[in-house]
């Protein structure tokens, strides 16, 4: 019984790393950047549907439309940033730009809301009980649209024209270029959709997470994980690695001790890419 619930606990949690994942294999695949400010974009997520929840009444499914359209202009902003500092100075101006936003990012975020730690006070959509253990349905519907946006961008990568040229600039950009494939905008859409995924992301775990300004920089130690152990550019791989890990650290925490929670899966990905030194990198 104790197995199980740690499992379903793992399971639960791993949907999360699997969602911020998602989004970082896309960007990292196809965007070829590294952006360091990912996780900080899951944290807007999050105390965004704060806002939206103490300013207009609204829970984070209820004003899923306003923050994807929101997310997905701030994207674009910033992947035409990237873009930019990416023609003056190349790759390192790149990392420059992520790094200075995940500052940034954090900084704003403790000026509004200070660096206490907050809580969702929306009303309970209640919960189900698995193994003897009542698993909230605000986790189960994270978990559900976890599935559902690594279905999504599976087959949209896989079937759709623009997915086409995602894979044709994740492979070569140069060589796409020669095919027609407008390898600078296919790139800033990648970048455009990882953001908006990270932020809608951090609006469905808002309900059970705690917030707090510096929470982006573990949120992007998660996602490198997932992108280390499921593969760059692999959505299913980066849903499996996330669920792999969610259970690992349940397991870990559940049998040992807390203080294996964080090490256990960081000691898994060492091994990982000591046994697979080619670990994360998409063929």
């Amino acid at each position: 019984m104790f197995f199980g619930q740690l499992v379903i606990a793992g399971l639960l949690t791993g949907s999360v790393y699997s969602m911020i994942g998602v989004g970082f294999t896309l960007v990292l695949g196809v965007g070829k950047i590294a952006n360091f400010a990912h996780g900080s974009f899951v944290g807007v997520g999050l105390y965004f549907a704060l806002f939206m929840w103490q300013k207009a009444g609204l829970n984070p499914y209820e004003a899923l439309v306003p923050g994807l359209l929101a997310f997905i202009l701030i994207g674009w902003a910033v992947a035409e940033l990237f873009e930019w500092r990416g023609r003056k100075i190349g790759e390192i101006g790149e990392l420059l730009v992520g790094l200075a936003l995940l500052l940034t990012i954090g900084g704003l975020l403790e000026v509004l809301y200070t660096d206490n730690p907050r809580s969702f006070e929306a009303p309970s959509l209640g919960g189900v009980s698995v193994f003897g253990a009542t698993v909230p349905w605000t986790e189960i519907i994270a978990a559900i649209f976890t599935l559902a946006l690594a279905a999504a961008t599976y087959f949209f990568v896989r079937l759709s024209r623009w997915g086409r040229a995602m894979r044709a600039v994740a492979e070569n950009a140069t060589a796409a270029g020669l095919y027609g494939v407008r390898a600078p905008i296919t790139q800033r859409a990648a970048v455009t959709a990882s953001i908006a995924i990270a932020g809608v992301s951090g609006m469905f775990i808002a309900p059970f997470t705690v917030m707090t300004p510096d929470a982006g920089t573990s949120y992007l130690i998660s996602a490198f994980a997932v992108v280390i152990i499921g593969g760059i550019g692999r959505t299913m791989g980066a849903v499996a690695a996330g669920l792999a890990i969610g259970v690992v650290e349940a397991l870990t925490g559940g049998y040992l001790s807390s203080v294996w929670t964080t090490l256990a899966p960081l000691l898994v990905i060492l091994g990982f890419l000591l046994v697979r030194p080619e670990a994360g990198v998409a063929k």
